[in-house]
């Protein structure tokens, strides 16, 4: 099912006093859109919104575990406005085009004043569901409104459409097989399946229950098999369990030591010596830009007549030339020779001039009286040369002269967003945490041993059980051979176990097929959004769920990738899951470019819009992360009414949504 938002409507949800509403126009190629806001301005509440309107949660919260002094889901100023006896509710309505039909989802939370003041504690939350069917409005609000929903996009892939961008970076960095094995096997929607191995499994012990026997042996065996499947069952659900806590605590003991190794004490010394050389590279780099955009403007000035007078500086060229061409310039000889012949009354040939001879170098050197503005003309003639010369490299000259700058300029907001993050960085240092993470981390190594002891000891146990289980089923349908009543039962129940068989053979077929399908298509878009194309060769998602990405020397670099390409990965990974799960529904990414490089940004804004064609692509993003590049590579998938912005009030407790430049 392809669907995608026409339109978002928040009322008195969260930090959004009153109704607001925003609109986004989707077209294929145009598929971004666009919400800006500073940390804490809203970003995580806007997709919080969402979820909530969908499904009845807020995905991104950071700590799900409401207390009595935690922030109210309906907003504080419109609860501060409420008088005795009144009550005022947080809705949020999400308008959504499925598959060419409109749809019309809206949750909302009441909550009333008593006429003493008191506050009503009890909420309730209410959806309705209105959607078109054979040309007419139907309003769902009962139960069934939730299955409507998730007939669009179900509750189990939420996870891989509306994205925390953090957690997406983190995502390979601290998921376990087990972690990744449950990601594609909620994409395999196998429900199905399990629901009918659940089914087979019951009717398998119902079965051997209906075997009524009056063989003593036959009933002790019947109830220690009954006691082994529970204890089978006990053991694999403590196996997961353990394995769960035990997946979270390695996570969080990942996250521990890169807090440690990056938030040092020496580290401080290090950013705060980086910034003040970040600062003095800013100074310098403006000095620089300062002294080019000098140059170009004088050069711009020296050269501006020329230009203006192009064709009349051509003109006169022309005139010269044509005397050229005709021989009248440049002159034969010049007027200050003659003098000097007749001053010495001699020729250069040392013969004395005679009289006559001298009065016709005289009548000579009164034609010639000219000759010098003709040769200022010959002179004019090479200068003009140079100046149209220099009109023809004018464009070539002045480009160079303004990249050169733009570069500079570049190189400085560089340094510019480079100092941000350092102060964001330093601000974030707190040696009281440091202590706190040390002490931390030690109890994360010892509850990770103990549950890692937990799993083995479940596991050689469900091994025995398993064990004994076979040889206990052996021994059953031994004893039921001696009665005949128990054949038909044992038909049956040869049936049920070759089922189970089968559909075990099933899940582990269509599983491996969908495994081999997201390796494929995470490795495809992998290669295509990184930007060391030549440094990797492969990715790799072995039966175990085990991931490799092969770098073209050989060796593994999963637990060695770059914030920017941790992002990269988990990008490309849960657009393979997007794609597989037949659902095209809006992805939403909350500060999907934070942490990662400048080239890694580029890389990502070029292409994730190209190869999610097609799908509705909405990210919430900071002022650091969208920078001048980020911008203009967007432009080229954004229409103009798709971009909004996050407005904080005065005192950063309330906030709006507002059309971005506005």
């Amino acid at each position: 099912m392809k669907s995608f938002i026409q339109s978002i409507e928040l009322n008195n949800y969260r930090q959004y006093y009153g109704t607001q509403k925003i609109d986004f126009t989707y077209q294929q190629d145009k598929n971004v859109c666009l919400v800006h806001g500073r940390n804490g301005a809203g970003k995580s509440n806007f997709l919080n919104a969402i979820t909530w309107c969908l499904y009845g949660i807020e995905a991104h919260k950071q700590n799900d575990k409401a207390t009595p002094d935690s922030m109210p889901l309906i907003n504080t100023r419109a609860l501060e406005e409420l008088r005795p006896g009144q009550t005022v509710a947080a809705e949020v309505t999400i308008l959504l085009s499925a598959d060419g039909r409109p749809w019309s989802i809206t949750r909302s939370r009441e909550i009333g004043k008593s006429a003493l003041g008191f506050m009503e504690k009890s909420y309730t939350d209410k959806i309705r569901v209105i959607y078109e069917e054979n040309g007419q409005n139907k309003v769902i609000d009962t139960p069934d409104a939730q299955v409507l929903i998730n007939n669009i996009l179900p509750e189990a892939l939420r996870s891989f459409f509306f994205i925390d961008g953090e957690q997406l970076r983190e995502f390979f960095k601290v998921s376990s097989p087990r972690k990744i094995a449950a990601a594609i096997d909620q994409v395999s929607q196998l429900d199905i399946l399990y629901r009918v191995a659940a089914s087979l499994d019951l009717s398998e012990k119902k079965l051997r229950k209906s075997a009524r026997s009056n063989n003593p042996k036959v009933q002790e065996l019947e109830k220690r098999l009954e006691l082994i499947e529970n204890n089978i069952t006990k053991s694999q659900t403590g196996i997961i369990d353990f394995e769960q806590k035990k997946d979270d605590l390695e996570g969080e003991k990942i996250l521990v030591d890169d807090y440690l190794q990056n938030y040092s004490h020496k580290n401080i010394s290090r950013l705060a010596q980086e910034r003040d050389l970040v600062k003095k590279d800013i100074s310098a780099l403006d000095n620089d830009i300062a002294v080019d955009v000098a140059d170009r403007n004088a050069f711009l000035v020296d050269k501006a007549p020329f230009i203006y007078l192009k064709d009349t500086i051509e003109a006169s060229y022309d005139i010269i030339q044509s005397k050229v061409e005709r021989g009248v310039l440049p002159p034969p000889i010049r007027e200050n020779l003659i003098g000097e012949l007749l001053e010495k009354g001699e020729c250069i040939c040392g013969t004395q001039l005679n009289e006559e001879t001298r009065q016709n170098l005289t009548e000579y050197a009164k034609s010639l009286q000219y000759s010098e503005y003709a040769e200022k003309g010959v002179e004019g003639k090479y200068a003009l040369t140079t100046i149209l010369n220099d009109i023809k490299k004018f464009p070539e000259m002045i480009d160079e002269k303004n990249a050169k700058i733009d570069k500079l300029m570049e190189r400085r907001e560089e340094k510019i967003r480079r100092e941000i993050q350092i102060g964001e960085e330093i601000e974030g240092y707190n040696i009281d945490e440091i202590k706190l993470k040390e002490q931390r981390l030690k109890e994360l190594n010892s509850s990770i041993s103990h549950y890692g002891l937990k799993v083995l000891g479940l596991q050689e146990e469900l091994k025995r059980l398993f064990e004994m289980k076979e040889k206990l089923k052996e021994e059953w349908e031994s004893e039921t051979r001696k009665e005949k009543e128990f054949e038909k039962i044992k038909i049956k129940l040869k049936f049920v176990q070759d089922a189970k068989k089968i559909l075990s053979n099933t899940e582990s077929i269509i599983k491996g097929k969908i495994r081999t399908q997201v390796e494929t298509n995470t490795k495809k878009n992998f290669m295509t959004l990184i930007r060391k194309k030549n440094a990797f060769s492969d990715i790799d998602i072995d039966d175990s769920y085990q991931v490799r990405i092969s770098h073209v020397n050989g060796y593994n670099a999963i637990n060695d990738l770059s914030a920017g390409e941790y992002m990269i990965l988990g990008l490309s990974f849960m657009s393979s899951l997007m794609t597989i799960s037949g659902f095209q529904a809006p992805v939403i990414i909350d500060t999907p470019l934070g942490k990662i490089d400048d080239e890694h940004r580029d890389y990502i804004t070029n292409e994730l819009p190209k190869f999610l064609r097609g799908t509705q692509l909405m990210l919430l993003v900071t002022p650091t992360e969208y920078d001048q590049h980020v911008e203009h590579n967007l432009n080229a998938f954004l229409l103009p009414s798709n971009n909004y912005k996050i407005v904080e009030d005065g005192e950063n407790t309330q906030s709006e949504l507002i059309s971005y430049g506005n």
